[in-house]
């Protein structure tokens, strides 16, 4: 998925780096642990590796559940008749400055676009993957989408298992009409794996026009949901379990951030099926 100065969050954290070959095999690495302070503990360990045919880094955050769960802050809770449908909605979530460091992620020369999508999803959109970035330029609003995951799972979802290792990955996304040539879309899909899904918009809405959020209403008949964030607003909602969509954005050009916290992909195409379904057990 940043300005603002905030004070210094108070999860601690410990970061380092770890050498990978490609294949996300860190979950069976020997984990670096330090002594953090407070009761609520998180870590993140980078793992960095590269392609044969490309030598690009790939960085792999890995997010260990450990302690007791910071609040929740205060949300307006979208209902649903099953927990795993509930949707948290955080009005200014993001500061105006928040937003500006957040764009100045997104358009930073080290950012590179990605195409990982499932093949039978529809979608109409770029897209470019910014965690690392996210973490070395603006680590205070890494931190907070941390702290926020797991304060509201705590009280919807409870996912976040002690003990449990997790992948962030955050993207900047943009539909942009004039660019696409044609109106900005994503077809009704779950994030695999994704234990916590966050959303929060990035644009004014007088400058797009569309792109509302919708939320499966369940199997009963239970009616969808749709919200109209405003910018800086941000949904987390059970990403792996609740189907989730967007109307078309007909005109100009629509921009958000976008959180997983994975609970275990690959960036190895050819086994990839086998280790998603390995980290899945």
């Amino acid at each position: 998925s940043s300005s603002q100065s905030p004070p210094a969050s108070s999860l601690s954290c410990a970061r380092s780096a770890l050498p990978s070959n490609g294949v996300r095999q860190s979950l069976k690495q020997p984990l670096l642990r330090a002594p953090l302070a407070g009761s609520t503990m998180s870590r993140w360990l980078c793992s960095s590796g590269g392609d044969d045919d490309d030598d690009e880094e790939s960085d792999l955050d890995e997010f260990e559940v450990i302690g007791d769960p910071p609040s929740a802050p205060d949300f307006e809770l979208i209902d649903a008749t099953t927990d795993e449908l509930k949707v948290a909605l955080i009005r200014g979530f993001l500061s105006k400055e928040d937003i500006v460091l957040v764009h100045d992620v997104g358009n930073h020369p080290s950012v590179k676009p990605i195409d990982d999508r499932d093949d039978e999803l529809v979608y109409m959109h770029d897209v470019w993957r910014v965690e690392k970035q996210l973490k070395e330029m603006a680590g205070y609003i890494y931190d907070r989408l941390m702290h926020t995951a797991r304060g509201v799972d705590a009280e919807l979802w409870k996912g976040l298992h002690e003990g449990s290792v997790f992948f962030p990955e955050i993207e900047y996304i943009v539909y942009d009409v004039k660019k696409l040539g044609e109106p900005g879309s994503i077809s009704p899909h779950r994030d695999n794996l994704s234990q916590v899904t966050m959303v929060c918009l990035l644009s004014p809405t007088r400058d797009f026009e569309g792109g509302v959020n919708w939320f499966e209403g369940g199997d009963n008949g239970e009616e969808d949901r749709g919200i109209k964030l405003e910018i800086g607003d941000a949904v987390f909602f059970y990403g792996d379990k609740c189907s989730h969509w967007i109307t078309p954005v007909i005109s100009g050009k629509r921009t958000i951030l976008q959180m997983e916290l994975s609970q275990g992909t690959t960036t190895c195409g050819l086994f990839g099926g086998f280790f998603d379904n390995w980290f899945s057990r």
